[in-house]
């Protein structure tokens, strides 16, 4: 029993953003400054490893002491123009701060979803739960001779005289109108096809026997004679085989909702006042229906 539950503890999003608040506030203290923010600059250890394991990453070396006190210089010189700045208020109201720190903030929560990686029976339960987007489309093999229905009055009789010669031993390649598309098509998507030769297309080859020319059928650009030398009917994919995709797509779930579960619990923190959205004038373009909320307005 108290391996269950603190297996349930584990898979819970309230317990990520636990987890999250901690990785916050123990990053918070191992790169800040090591005394309050006054005239006074200290570069610590800590950050000074961290100066140089940046350089590392990127150039696959240590930097040695000359380029390490520059890089420190270098720092230093940063921290007192962004104190100068703030002390100015040059970080106000401006829109690409904002973004950038809103950014890193949502970078934090995402890296720690990234850093769990859950056991099976959670990714099996969350591919249990969408599998729809496991689901893959038919797959066909097969081939075509395409005839130009706006050159051809009589296509439907053209086509059955195409079938004849194939009956009786003709090349496929030899028959036909020119175009585009591929004479023949290997393993082939029902996505694709549509793609390729219109929605209604793959409709009609699935209503087609597998080993034999048949139609005409109807496509964006005409009709055609098709044999299907293969078939593959829609299936979901099995667990085994998309575990990867199931865990991608599980830690974009987790981050969205411990992003959605720590804005909600930030926010509580503030009183949001929004004026009257709708008697604002709007000119034509910028036009916008008015945002809900739980908030005061005014």
């Amino acid at each position: 029993m108290p391996r269950q539950r603190l297996r349930n503890f584990a898979r819970d999003p309230l317990c990520h953003f636990a987890l999250l608040g901690g990785l916050l506030f123990g990053l918070n203290s191992l790169f800040q400054n090591d005394t309050p923010d006054t005239d006074e600059i200290v570069v610590s250890e800590n950050r000074i490893e961290h100066i140089a394991n940046i350089f590392q990453r990127g150039w696959q070396r240590p930097p040695d002491a000359s380029e390490l006190r520059g890089l420190v210089d270098d720092f230093v010189r940063e921290e007192v123009l962004y104190r100068e700045a703030v002390r100015l208020g040059l970080d106000q109201d401006d829109t690409v701060i904002r973004r950038r720190l809103r950014m890193k903030m949502e970078y934090l929560a995402k890296d720690l979803v990234n850093a769990i990686e859950p056991g099976d029976p959670v990714l099996e339960a969350y591919y249990q739960k969408n599998l729809a987007q496991y689901a893959r489309p038919a797959r066909y093999s097969f081939e075509q001779i395409y005839f130009n229905s706006d050159r051809r009055p009589e296509v439907a009789e053209d086509a059955r005289l195409v079938l004849a010669k194939l009956a009786s031993g003709d090349d496929p390649r030899e028959l036909g109108d020119s175009n585009l598309l591929q004479h023949s098509y290997q393993d082939i998507s029902a996505e694709r096809i549509d793609r390729l030769f219109g929605s209604s297309f793959v409709l009609q080859l699935a209503e087609l026997e597998p080993g034999q020319w048949q139609g005409p059928v109807t496509s964006a650009y005409g009709e055609h004679l098709v044999r299907i030398s293969a078939q593959q009917p829609a299936s979901t994919a099995p667990f085994a085989s998309v575990r990867d995709e199931v865990l991608r797509d599980w830690q974009l779930a987790e981050q969205k909702r411990i992003l959605e579960t720590q804005y909600q619990t930030l926010r509580k923190n503030y009183r949001v006042t929004i004026a009257d959205i709708a008697g604002i004038e709007l000119g034509p373009a910028a036009q916008a229906p008015a945002s809900g909320g739980e908030v005061a307005r005014q």
